[in-house]
């Protein structure tokens, strides 16, 4: 067990090293950085810690742009953690954010410097020695499926066509091979030397993750986007992914665009636990999401395209919170 000192809620001091409070993750638990940031420390329980440190570990060693790991110990209050080293100071959101507010879009500098990490993420992800056993149950895990039809219910109208495009889905992805992903993956958690928070790792069709993950911004409605990748730029980044997967023999994740897409506006549409917290500040956005995700059923099951573009039409009208508390002001 490492000594340590928690100073307050905003740092904690281990083997004289301090750390100031990043922010909350995902599964519980919190990140903090070094002073100079150059180190980053993970808590949670020890169940947890232990097998995203192990994953993490597992994962640098195949080739995968992730953050390698320093140490592994335990807080006196019984709070697990790990610390891993820093693999940049800026992600992609913030990049994008700061893009978009200067020139309007990304830039293509920009882009070509996410693409990079992507295509050496992808060079691990393709490689057949990465290769694990297809299990089609993990494909209802990586898409948060019963957590959505849980937490956020289609219509009872819809509810067969949501069984028989998790069939369809899983009929046509059986033609790619199964490997390691990052369901979570979007330019916020990707710097210009790899990739993290890897909490909600799994395993499922290879390219799902990088795919979907030029998509994010899409996947929310216009007023809480805070950058913009154009039509050429996301063509761009996906025929990378295509030629990486070309050099390793593999069917181009392009043809499996609208698969990804639909699994994707499932996974949206789940609303974690802490959602339940100030459910009316978010209700605007789980239907807004909703409605996304049930056109893309539609379409899915008719064989027609999943246009990412008209996500900001059939995802109706949307308040911020911010809106909201004006009209309950005035």
């Amino acid at each position: 067990m490492n000594s340590f000192e928690k100073k307050a809620d905003e740092s904690i001091t281990v083997e004289g090293q301090d750390f100031a409070y990043v922010k909350d993750r995902l599964i519980g638990g919190r990140v903090f950085a070094n002073q100079d940031k150059t180190e980053y420390l993970r808590t949670a329980s020890a169940a947890e810690i232990a097998g995203e440190a192990n994953l993490t570990k597992d994962l640098y060693e195949r080739g995968f742009p992730v953050p390698k790991v320093i140490a592994t110990g335990t807080l006196k209050d019984g709070t697990a953690y790990y610390t891993e080293r820093s693999i940049g100071d800026r992600h992609f959101g913030q990049i994008f954010k700061q893009n978009t507010k200067t020139e309007g879009h990304i830039t293509e500098e920009s882009l070509d410097a996410f693409i990079n990490v992507i295509k050496r993420y992808c060079a691990a992800q393709f490689n057949y020695k990465n290769f694990v056993p297809h299990n089609p149950d993990s494909l209802a895990k990586i898409s948060a499926f019963e957590i959505a039809m849980r937490s956020n219910p289609p219509a009872p109208d819809m509810e067969p066509m949501f069984a028989e495009v998790y069939q369809k889905a899983n009929e046509r992805l059986s033609k790619l091979p199964w490997g390691y992903l990052q369901p979570d993956l979007n330019p916020f958690n990707i710097l210009h030397d790899g990739i993290i928070d890897f909490e909600l790792a799994d395993f499922g069709p290879i390219g799902y993750d990088t795919v979907t993950n030029i998509y994010f911004e899409r996947m929310w409605p216009t007023k809480e986007v805070s950058y913009h990748a154009s039509d050429e730029q996301i063509a761009k980044y996906v025929a990378a992914i295509d030629a990486i997967a070309k050099e390793h023999d593999l069917p181009p994740m392009s043809s499996f665009t609208d698969d990804f897409l639909v699994l994707k506006a499932i996974w949206a549409s789940a609303k974690p636990k802490e959602s339940e917290e100030g459910a009316e500040k978010y209700a605007d956005l789980w239907k807004w999401r909703a409605n996304v995700r049930d056109w893309c059923v539609k379409q899915y099951l008719k064989g027609e395209p999943i246009d990412s573009n008209q996500f900001q039409v059939v995802g109706g009208e949307y308040k911020t919170a911010t809106e909201k508390a004006q009209n309950l002001t005035s």
